[in-house]
């Protein structure tokens, strides 16, 4: 048997008819011995559309893609930074931009002038959310090596205390959660996880609403069962920036109805919904998901959820 297997392995791999037993060069061609060569060719979608008479999507209609992959720091949010030549001391800056998680950030006193702007990596800066010092017993000033800028603040407050206080009132400071902990410096679709529990509107009444549980999150796309089933024969999936998707308690803050789907209601009984939705309700309490999720939504959400509540009030109009 052992000299069959060695004959196999010293024989000639096997050629299947038209198929050629020419070893390929490392660039996707296939190099023949009498000098032919050719080239293994890539899909195209130009010519997958031009052949059958197809358009592309336009990629407007993918804006819910483009927003899924924005920082979940947003311009304009302020955080205390680690001065460089003295780390023990912090001073106030502003989001300018974001790239993934490279932060551009201006110290508080530059006004409009960019020239001081810097980039920070949020996973390795020393960033707090505003208020961090106050609570750790921090100093909080400008840095020492920089004149320009105490001098600028200088000439408009008299103090540095005076000074925050008008550059941080009405101000939004960064998360602490997007600063520390696992949640550190993650894009806003990636805050989503595995068991975090949502508000999902009901498909056929758009004022009824029951829980969710996330099962699985693929770039945004949320794998949903209803709480209080156990199979996966309801399961749904919806982008996580549905208008359909809302956070733990805005049905009860908005005064929607909180019940399971009309044609699932017959499979557990009410004790048993009503248990699922109290186990749901302790674990968002323990986990909850940050409301950031939903603070991205886009201008067709708005549309969409305007054309449900429409669909919903003319359903009761024609019941009354």
């Amino acid at each position: 048997m052992s000299s069959f297997v060695a004959d196999v392995q010293e024989s000639a791999p096997l050629v299947l008819p038209g198929k050629s037993q020419s070893p390929a060069n490392g660039k996707g061609e296939q190099l023949h011995s009498d000098g032919d060569s050719t080239e293994e060719v890539d899909f195209s979608w130009e010519e997958f559309l031009e052949e059958n008479g197809a358009v592309a999507a336009p990629h407007t209609a993918f804006k819910h893609v483009e927003i899924s992959l924005q920082s979940s720091f947003q311009p304009g949010m302020k955080l205390e930074v680690a001065n460089k030549g003295n780390p023990d001391t912090y001073w106030v800056a502003t989001i300018i931009t974001t790239c993934g998680q490279l932060l551009l950030l201006r110290f508080c006193g530059y006004g409009d002038e960019r020239k001081a702007d810097f980039w920070c990596d949020v996973m390795t800066a020393d960033l707090h959310p505003v208020g961090w010092c106050t609570q750790n017993n921090k100093v909080l000033m400008p840095p020492e090596d920089n004149v320009y800028l105490r001098k600028a603040i200088k000439e408009r407050c008299s103090d540095w205390t005076e000074f925050l206080i008008q550059e941080l009132t009405g101000a939004r400071t960064a998360p602490a959660n997007l600063l520390e902990g696992p949640m550190r410096g993650k894009n806003t679709v990636d805050l989503i996880t595995a068991g975090s529990v949502v508000e999902l509107q009901d498909m056929r009444e758009p004022f009824l609403y029951w829980t969710a549980r996330v099962l699985e999150n693929t770039g945004g796309r949320l794998h949903l069962r209803h709480v209080g089933l156990e199979d996966e024969a309801h399961d749904t999936w919806l982008f996580y920036l549905d208008v359909r998707l809302r956070p733990m308690g805005w049905c009860h803050e908005n005064h929607y109805t909180m019940e399971p789907p009309a044609e699932l209601r017959s499979l557990k009984s009410t004790p048993e919904w009503q248990e699922a939705l109290v186990q749901a309700r302790a674990e968002a309490e323990q986990n909850p998901l940050p409301l950031e999720v939903f603070k991205v939504r886009g201008h067709w959400e708005g549309t969409r959820a305007r054309a449900g509540c429409v669909i919903g009030q003319q359903r009761r109009t024609l019941r009354a």
